[in-house]
């Protein structure tokens, strides 16, 4: 409640961390309603990447995938939730959703974790003990060292995660790699082998009581290594991880690193022993890549079939008006469902539950075009409550800019992609001229941009199903059992 959560934070009254401070928007708790386990297909968390408006996109493209936060310091989320309530922003249509700390105090990893349950309700928490940048695996005080650096002592991720699971109500998961090496040309590989990653498993499950391991498939290099190297360099070890499921069934393990089509995915839960996989770069550099995840991995209508029956139906339900059948508050025709936020608090929360076609945003789309539009409109929301922002720094434009970064996947493979990126980038120029020669904010409009940006892109190709934007299967291990 507010007060516990008040006290454990330091203090009471108005100036305490949130005696009296509620987020902007209350925040719903998700109901799964029995579904197939929503970690089958995962989007990973990526710094500067997987923030809100990378997340919608997802959103737009599929219903079904757990989509995840960027990695969140602990001491940010202490500190600063109260202060800057953007920081773990959402809208509810990102349900289902994980929140990831990075940290190595159990203290604050466990205070951290309360906030993210009591006051933004998110679906899960994770610790981060994958992350291999330099900064945080290289701090001159090795006791605040976190992320990868973590594998060097399960017994203190065990108590982290221990803390962090008596602290909240939701589940909390560990997201690490295989092991972790000093340097890439270091010969001690006392801390990357199979044992050890048994090892680190069999402890930290035995201490937290996690139950879910997210396992990166390759080791981290503490130094000399950039973060991309990282993702590179090492080796995947692939059936390590299914190696994993089988030596400790009573755990659920989440393969990531490396799968970079849905076929890939589909192989690797073809045994049964896997609860999930997770798609990383291959997913944010071409978000059609989960437009079958929904109908493939969790048993949906496909898409296609879906918009055919949703324009049949709208056009029956359109003649039961006299009738009293209230389209309005059906929510399978783009309704309010009755009891959902009014439009005030949705906006509030940035929500995309529009669209210009007068559908649901949160239904299926089925083309480029139908996500631009509707993505478009969910920009000019956000830049609307960002005019002060906008006006102040037009050379930088920090909103404007993030909401193209995350819909610019889009461009995939497409002809005309590269002009899509590059016309988004020549129209930011232009905002900047106007704003500088005392042009209002106002007068700017993020689907004019989207709009024009996406006319660079071919007609056939803004028009083709999702589904076929998606890549050719990749090369890659043909099984993944422990052979």
């Amino acid at each position: 409640d507010e007060i516990a959560l008040s006290e454990r934070m330091g203090g009471g009254g108005d100036d305490a961390c949130g005696a009296t401070f509620r987020p902007p928007v209350r925040y719903t708790r998700w109901d799964s309603g029995g579904r197939i386990d929503s970690h089958r297909i995962s989007v990973a968390p990526m710094l500067e990447c997987t923030d809100t408006h990378f997340r919608r996109v997802c959103r737009l493209v599929s219903r079904r995938a757990h989509l995840w936060t960027e990695m969140v310091n602990q001491d940010a989320v202490v500190h600063s939730w109260r202060s800057k309530p953007e920081m773990l922003a959402y809208g509810d249509e990102e349900h289902p959703l994980t929140v990831q700390l990075g940290g190595a105090s159990p203290e604050r990893l466990a205070l951290a974790a309360t906030v993210c349950d009591a006051e933004y309700r998110y679906d899960e928490i994770n610790l981060n003990c994958g992350c291999p940048s330099a900064r945080v695996v290289n701090k001159k005080d090795v006791a605040t060292c976190f992320g990868a650096a973590l594998m060097r002592d399960p017994e203190h991720v065990g108590e982290c995660l221990r803390r962090m699971r008596e602290a909240v109500d939701v589940p909390v998961t560990v997201k690490h790699r295989l092991g972790v090496r000093p340097t890439e040309k270091s010969a001690d590989d006392s801390m990357d082998s199979y044992a050890f990653v048994g090892h680190f498993v069999d402890v930290v499950s035995q201490a937290s009581g996690v139950e879910h391991f997210i396992v990166h498939a390759r080791a981290a290099v503490l130094s000399g290594l950039s973060t991309a190297g990282n993702r590179t360099v090492p080796p995947l070890r692939h059936r390590e991880v299914h190696a994993l499921a089988d030596d400790f069934p009573r755990l659920g393990f989440t393969i990531n690193g490396g799968v970079e089509t849905l076929d890939e995915a589909a192989e690797h839960l073809e045994s049964g022993k896997l609860r999930g996989v997770m798609l990383g770069r291959a997913a944010y550099r071409n978000p059609a890549l989960l437009a079958e995840v929904d109908a493939r991995f969790y048993g949906d209508e496909p898409r296609e079939a879906f918009r055919e029956r949703y324009a049949g139906e709208a056009r029956v339900a359109g003649r039961w008006d006299a009738d009293g059948f209230d389209l309005a508050n059906d929510d399978r025709f783009g309704g309010d469902s009755g009891g959902t936020r009014t439009e005030d608090d949705r906006l509030g929360s940035r929500g995309s539950f529009f669209a210009l076609d007068g559908t649901d945003a949160t239904s299926v789309c089925v083309t480029r075009r139908d996500v631009l539009e509707r993505y478009a409109a969910y920009g000019d929301a956000v830049c609307a409550m960002n005019l002060h922002g906008v006006a102040r720094f037009p050379n930088a434009l920090l909103t404007p800019r993030r909401l193209a970064k995350a819909v610019l996947g889009l461009g995939h493979g497409a002809r005309g992609g590269g002009a899509f990126r590059r016309a988004c980038e020549r129209e930011f120029g232009e905002w900047t001229r106007r704003l500088r020669a005392g042009e209002p904010p106002e007068t700017l409009s993020f689907s004019d941009l989207v709009t024009g940006a996406a006319s660079e892109m071919d007609a056939d190709d803004l028009d083709a199903p999702l589904a076929s934007c998606a890549p050719a299967r990749a090369h890659g291990e043909a099984r993944y059992g422990r052979g």
